[in-house]
């Protein structure tokens, strides 16, 4: 019953990943970022990339897919 419930907490955590907003696509740590968009740390990329640290391939495709996303336009002062 707990294997159970561990496999359904880890596919919840997996399906729930975010790699997309309304202003565009999440960026990974590489990558560049449009500078007309104000991104942040998407924490809950960062949580699925800890939980799932004993395996490989999760951590490394949240770290370099989809760390930063995009949260609105960026601020220029005037």
């Amino acid at each position: 019953m707990a294997v159970r419930m561990l496999l359904l907490i880890a596919l919840g955590l997996l399906s729930g990943c975010e790699s997309r907003t309304d202003y565009g696509s999440c960026v990974g740590l590489g990558e560049d970022q449009n500078p007309k968009l104000h991104y942040r740390l998407s924490a809950q990329n960062v949580v699925i990339g800890i939980v799932f640290f004993e395996l490989l391939a999760p951590p490394i495709i949240v770290a370099t897919n989809e760390t930063f996303c995009p949260t609105g336009p960026a601020e220029f002062p005037p």
